[in-house]
């Protein structure tokens, strides 16, 4: 009786399968008959359900559906309307309507016989506590109901947060210190490091639990790589590795077993020169990279949106691989400026494109160069790649 796991899957004969069974609300299932209206009392409600439901344990959020007043599902009433633009109007109200944004966050419409329904799927978040922006009030869900949480509730929520957003942190630093080390999981040949993480909302949440026999047998990991690499699995999950040799790898891509994944790229550079950072070839290389990752956390039944930390390791040997005359560089520009460059996190929302998605963090490259931003975009923003 429950919605498939990838909500985008989800067809008019799994709304069916909610009236058969008689699904009953609770903590983590709401009815709704009707869609929000476009008054400030429907959107204000919206939000509130939608927030009380990150405040707790996440849940579904399903329009379309009318229950029988003891919280069972009893029949399809179908939206009438344009579902991409109904879709678009809820995001956006969400967007504005509740404080911070939540992470990973769904609206999925579902074509049904006279119409649709529309489902708004919302994990349990880390980032909150969330407040509705229209009385700045924090709800949770409890049994089957929302309601308003007092200031200790409150406080414990912030605290349930800050120690999430610490788990994150704390597995990068582990991670950068063990490559730093040569404590990763295959030899690297030597060279500074490119290294990519990604930690996808629903793994940060803990809910996450990959098999990586199947990467043996019949799936294939993405790296910062054109050629094919080697699939093998160890302790901590998943590992593909790029050109194996005696004297080590090149690159590797490790997806763990909790969901996070990690890809690492030598650039090899010479006594006394600098490894070329292809301003263009790395950054292409990071969007083949999450149009990849990301359909195998489709697969996996992993929420699209994720976390994603840029890192380059010995940087102080890196040069961003540009035309200096086309830029017109100074001295210090092109260059990293120190050793260990650790680049904040960027968020990459799910609906976007992985160009667009991942700007922010090339822009955090090429301002670590010393340069405005990343020129394979035009000043509005749009994927336009330099070709000399």
């Amino acid at each position: 009786m429950a919605l498939p796991r990838d909500l985008t899957s989800t067809v008019e004969r799994d709304i069916e399968s909610l009236i058969e069974g008689q699904a009953v609300e609770g903590t983590n299932l709401d009815f709704k008959r009707d869609i929000p209206g476009r008054n400030n009392e429907a959107r204000h409600e919206f939000v509130a359900d939608v927030s009380a439901f990150a405040n707790a344990s996440g849940g579904d959020l399903v329009y379309g559906i009318e229950e029988d007043g003891e919280g069972r599902a009893q029949a399809i009433r179908p939206v009438i309307g344009n579902a991409d633009e109904e879709a678009r109007r809820l995001q956006d109200m969400l967007l504005n309507g509740v404080q911070p944004r939540i992470p990973g966050a769904q609206i999925q419409t579902v074509p049904v016989a006279g119409g649709f329904v529309a489902i708004v799927r919302v994990p349990q978040s880390w980032a909150g506590p969330h407040r509705v922006s229209t009385n700045q009030h924090f709800f949770i869900r409890e049994n089957g109901r929302k309601r308003q949480l007092d200031v200790p509730e409150i406080r414990g929520l912030f605290l349930r947060s800050d120690r999430q957003a610490q788990q994150i942190r704390d597995f990068r630093t582990e991670r950068l210190g063990a490559i730093l080390a040569g404590d990763g999981p295959h030899r690297l040949v030597p060279g500074a490091r490119l290294v990519g993480h990604f930690i996808p909302t629903q793994s940060a949440l803990g809910t996450v639990n990959v098999d990586p026999i199947q990467y043996m047998e019949d799936r294939a990991l993405p790296i910062l790589s054109r050629t094919i690499p080697n699939a093998r699995v160890n302790a901590d999950g998943a590992l593909v590795v790029r050109n194996p040799q005696p004297a080590g790898t090149y690159g590797y891509s490790l997806l763990f077993r909790n969901g996070f994944f990690e890809t690492v790229k030598v650039l090899e550079y010479a006594e006394n020169a600098r490894a070329q950072l292809g301003s263009l070839a790395y950054e292409e290389e990071f969007i083949a990279l999450l149009t990849r990752l990301r359909a195998e956390y489709q697969y996996l039944g992993v929420g699209l949106e994720m976390t994603c930390m840029v890192s380059i390791l010995n940087a102080d040997h890196v040069e961003l691989g540009i035309n200096r005359f086309d830029f017109n560089l100074d001295d210090h520009q092109g260059f990293f400026d120190r050793r260990t460059l650790v680049l904040p996190d960027i968020l990459l929302p799910a609906e976007q494109l992985p160009e667009q998605a991942l700007k922010p963090a090339f822009d955090l490259v090429w301002q670590s160069a010393g340069l405005a931003r990343s020129f394979n975009y035009t000043p509005d923003g749009i994927w336009a790649p330099r070709r000399r």
